[in-house]
């Protein structure tokens, strides 16, 4: 070929081109295992290098190779195995490269390709390297025997070996091209085996992709057995007698094929990243799937569930007992229910572990008990990218030593696949869950949190139909909202008697509305209670203040002190949170009544900060505004006044709708992250119009 045509050759790259060189293919579907290969002719051509820098008075440096000292410790291969049926094919090509005849580089390069058709691209590139490694390493020997006086004039003469020390000035700079080049074909075909072999994991991979991806490989093996065979003769030119007179072109040639070796290497290198990101990200998808498919679609044993869950990077599945303060076998957990208590590392200041530390104890005084049949195991979820520090593992053992439970002996140890399954599949957003597993591995609640705050020990086993047959067969009204919190509460609900729950922190209100409702129950000789709630959100100072007021005027009985108050708040929110996680899709008119009067209590408090329910024993007769509570009691006065047979709840209701078109403030009600994939329309509690959606931001500054 001649020069125009080499050099318009050297430049060309496109489909055209590619096709050529693909119609040389015709595989058969052996198989090579070419990264061994490669690592040999890799070690040939570091050798041979070192070699003939040292005799030209250079060093391998100088093409960023390894020095020749360090050539000597190369490695063992003892898999001769590994080249069986394969010799054969490298020495004939070997010496198909070392025939150098007028045939051009191009030709000759096709030439191998079809002697290798039947070979996948990859392993054609990599037996062809051998081939050329073959014939460097075959140079090296002579090469030594001659300049060692082993090898006899004669002979030297008849292969037409030149003596390279006296014309190392000459060729210091081309050895060093050569080099640089077979460094760089030695890259890329790297690159292209990687490639390769990624290729064949990416069955995902679309059809355009995939046939980008074949073609860069075709291109690459292309240039790079035709920059190895280029090499190759300049590299036998270099020692043969007459080397001087080798051409411009040719070594035009050299440099260029370098340039292309990079810039192809560079090419090959943003696709092999995308690539190995796509066969990643599947990895990572059929490993979650695999997972998901262990822990929640068909699980087999519970123990093989935890292993996966809590401890899968270790040998010995342990937990660390806190009450012992040593390390047990997860067998502990055989036949046990388990409750998974999953937070953040920081946990120690959460009203929830206050609650299941309550329940765990009371569960532990009756050891022959159903409620003894289950166990806590924490597990704390750290950032997968952090390490755990000196600070980390302090707050680790001082929340330990607060546990009575297990827990996870290395939670840096948890798997990320296991953090993003507690994420999506149980819904956990950085506040404390609890996560249900029957005896037999079965995930039956994926949060029973809110179970413990309403029912406790009587929620036993924490499955969500055990949930929702509490709920449809549990207590209900005034003792669902006030049980354990106020000792007369039970006697009240038998005697029949009408209780107002009130709260709110406006002290006039509080004032006036506790003598009016005194006022009428004096005057109508109704027998009445009345029992503040304080407001969720208020001070614990402040919050203090109103109760030793409210006690110091006797103007009503209260459910507690300001730390019974808060757990008051926190339950009703969990009803709320259980109703809605449990199905209740539409919140506001058309829904269950228990919903109903939790999520109006929660909207007066939040938004209005005063609020009452008027209970007939058990049974809810109403919840208002406290404005509009206040005026129904005065005009409440006057109507058992005109009309005194009538019962005391029907005219308390008569007098509030009469109030009901006074405006009220703009309600709003605030649910937590996650909750609002459970509900499709909430509607205005006052007019029953569907409310618009907002995204709130709050930060409670650590308090609990």
């Amino acid at each position: 070929m001649r020069k125009g045509q080499r050099t318009q050759l050297l430049l060309t790259d496109d489909s055209t081109f590619v096709r050529k060189i693909q119609e040389t293919h015709a595989p058969d579907g052996r198989y090579v295992d070419c990264k061994p290969i490669l690592e040999i002719a890799e070690e040939i051509f570091d050798l041979a290098m070192a070699a003939e820098a040292k005799h030209i008075g250079a060093t391998s440096m100088d093409t960023e190779g390894t020095p020749a000292a360090e050539q000597e410790q190369h490695k063992q291969h003892g898999d001769s195995d590994l080249f069986k049926g394969l010799s054969d094919i490298i020495k004939r090509l070997s010496m198909e490269i070392a025939y150098f005849d007028d045939v051009d580089m191009h030709s000759k390069t096709m030439s191998l390709l079809k002697s290798l058709s039947s070979y996948s691209w990859e392993a054609k590139l990599v037996l062809s390297l051998a081939a050329v490694a073959l014939n460097y390493g075959e140079r090296l020997l002579l090469t030594e025997l001659y300049l060692s006086n082993n090898l006899p004039e004669p002979m030297a003469i008849l292969k037409g070996m030149a003596d390279i020390r006296s014309y190392s000035d000459m060729l210091k700079p081309r050895v060093s091209a050569l080099n640089s080049l077979i460094k760089s074909i030695l890259d890329l075909a790297k690159c292209v085996v990687e490639f390769a072999e990624l290729l064949s994991e990416s069955s995902s991979l679309d059809v355009k992709a995939s046939s980008v991806a074949t073609d860069a490989i075709i291109s690459a093996t292309y240039w790079t057995i035709r920059g190895a065979v280029s090499s190759a003769n300049i590299a036998q030119l270099n020692t043969k007698i007459g080397f001087e007179t080798i051409s411009t072109a040719e070594l035009w040639e050299l440099s260029a094929l370098g340039h292309k070796m990079v810039s192809m290497k560079e090419r090959l290198q943003n696709q092999l990243t995308f690539l190995r990101n796509h066969v990643e990200e599947k990895k990572q998808r059929d490993a979650y799937a695999t997972l998901v498919f262990l822990t929640l679609v068909q699980p087999k044993d519970k123990l093989q569930v935890l292993k996966v869950l809590l401890c899968p990077n270790e040998e010995e599945q342990l937990l660390y007992d806190a009450s012992n303060k040593t390390t047990v076998k997860l067998d502990v957990l055989r036949e046990k229910t388990v409750l998974l208590l999953i937070s953040e590392l920081d946990i120690q200041k959460d009203q929830d572990l206050v609650i299941l530390s309550d329940i765990y104890k009371e569960s532990r005084m009756h050891e022959t008990s159903a409620e003894n049949h289950y166990e806590v195991v924490w597990v704390p979820i750290l950032d997968p990218s952090n390490k755990m520090t000196p600070d980390m593992e302090k707050i680790l053992e001082n929340n330990r030593t607060r546990m009575q439970w297990y827990s996870v002996n290395h939670p840096n140890k948890i798997d990320p696949l296991v953090i993003k399954l507690i994420r999506e599949q149980f819904h956990y957003h950085d506040q404390p869950i609890l996560v249900v597993l029957d005896p037999q591995g079965t995930v039956v609640n994926t949060n029973a949190i809110d179970m413990i705050w309403i029912w406790g020990n009587s929620g036993f086993p924490f499955s969500q139909a055990s949930e929702e047959a509490l709920w449809k067969d549990g207590v209900s009204g005034l003792e669902l909202f006030v049980n354990g919190f106020h000792h007369e509460t039970e006697n009240w609900v038998k005697e029949g008697k009408y209780v107002v729950l009130y709260g709110g922190d406006d002290v006039d209100w509080i004032r006036n509305f506790a003598l009016t409702t005194r006022q009428v129950k004096t005057a109508g000789h109704i027998p009445l209670e009345m029992l503040y709630a304080g407001r969720s959100n208020q001070r614990k100072q402040d919050m203090d203040n109103l109760i030793q007021l409210i006690w110091r005027e006797r103007l009503s009985e209260t459910l507690g002190d300001v730390n019974m108050i808060s757990l008051f708040w926190n339950r009703i929110e969990h009803m709320k949170r259980s109703k809605i996680r449990l199905g209740s899709s539409r919140v506001g008119e058309d829904q269950d009544p228990v919903l109903q009067g939790i999520t109006k209590l929660l909207s007066y408090d939040q938004n209005m900060g005063r609020w009452a329910s008027l209970f007939k024993g058990n049974e809810l007769v109403l919840t208002g505004y406290g404005n509009i509570m206040l005026d129904t009691m005065i005009r409440c006065s006057e109507a058992l006044d005109e009309n005194a047979n009538k019962e005391f709840d029907v005219t308390f209701k008569e007098c509030f709708d009469r109030f009901q078109t006074v405006d009220t403030p703009p309600i709003r009600l605030v649910l937590p992250c996650g909750y609002e994939r459970n509900i499709s329309v909430v509607s205005c509690i006052e007019c029953s119009r569907v409310m618009e959606k907002y995204i709130l931001f709050s930060c409670d500054h650590g308090k609990q």
